[in-house]
């Protein structure tokens, strides 16, 4: 190779770096969207938030998460893939956003940080929320993201199968908003519940992280029924003490 050959190899190499770099990642081309913190009649509505993929090209977004301000984190399902142009909601089971001073974290899978939503709030009870205008946040309406919780009835029905339950003997029943470990959970409007009879391993054992994952799989924002001990209501730890049924 002579000189000329070399400077002119030298000058494509460059330019060929230089397209490589410029070319952004697949995850770059999504974006946080929208979201809601503070939903219309509150009881009665989801909390959610909307991404967007404003590109030409299909992104895997499976077994990325949301952040919130908390440090808490939400996991987007394994093989969801956002289209080109297309909005994808993450409808969140319980209450995940703030109303004040809130922001999110959009990561991919490998923890790489995509995108995050100024510190915002909402503390009007509507459909007003939180859109992306460009590289501006406006509070608007916007319906077509709102997904309305239906009203549970007046006399709330557990399946009969494997056996009919007792509603008399159930003191209280509300929605699972956390599973603290594989013994004790957070029900809405209820308070911290404690298994009766059930003792699982600690958290900083992997049998305890188990335990938990197990609880998460089979109560975690669905509606429990709870039959509250007669002897012992409260533990020392002041966690109700009951048996939960899952219908």
């Amino acid at each position: 190779m002579n000189k000329k050959q070399g400077i002119i190899l030298g000058i494509a190499l460059t330019l060929l770096l230089g397209i490589a770099l410029a070319t952004p990642a697949a995850s770059s081309n999504v974006i946080l969207y929208a979201f809601d913190q503070k939903p219309a009649v509150y009881e009665s509505c989801t909390e959610w938030v909307t991404l967007n993929n404003p590109s030409n090209e299909s992104v895997e977004i499976g077994n990325w998460t949301l952040e919130n301000a908390d440090g808490e984190r939400e996991t987007i399902p394994e093989g969801t893939t956002l289209y080109p142009g297309a909005y994808y909601v993450y409808y969140l089971p319980y209450q995940w956003l703030d109303n004040k001073n809130e922001t999110i974290t959009l990561s991919d899978a490998e923890g790489n940080v995509v995108d995050e939503t100024p510190l915002l709030s909402d503390t009007k009870d509507d459909n007003r929320c939180w859109v992306r205008n460009n590289s501006e946040w406006v509070f608007e309406v916007r319906n077509e993201f709102v997904k309305h919780t239906p009203e549970p009835s007046l006399t709330p029905k557990p399946s009969l199968s494997p056996a009919p339950i007792d509603l008399s003997k159930l003191g209280e029943s509300g929605i699972v908003t956390a599973v603290i470990d594989g013994d004790t959970i957070e029900v809405e409007d209820v308070g911290r519940i404690r298994f009766a009879d059930i003792n699982t391993p600690e958290l900083d054992t992997e049998e305890g992280k188990a335990a938990k994952e197990y609880v998460k799989g089979l109560c975690e924002g669905k509606e429990v029924y709870l039959d509250i001990d007669d002897l012992h209501i409260i533990d020392k730890y002041g966690r109700i003490v009951a048996v939960v049924y899952i219908p």
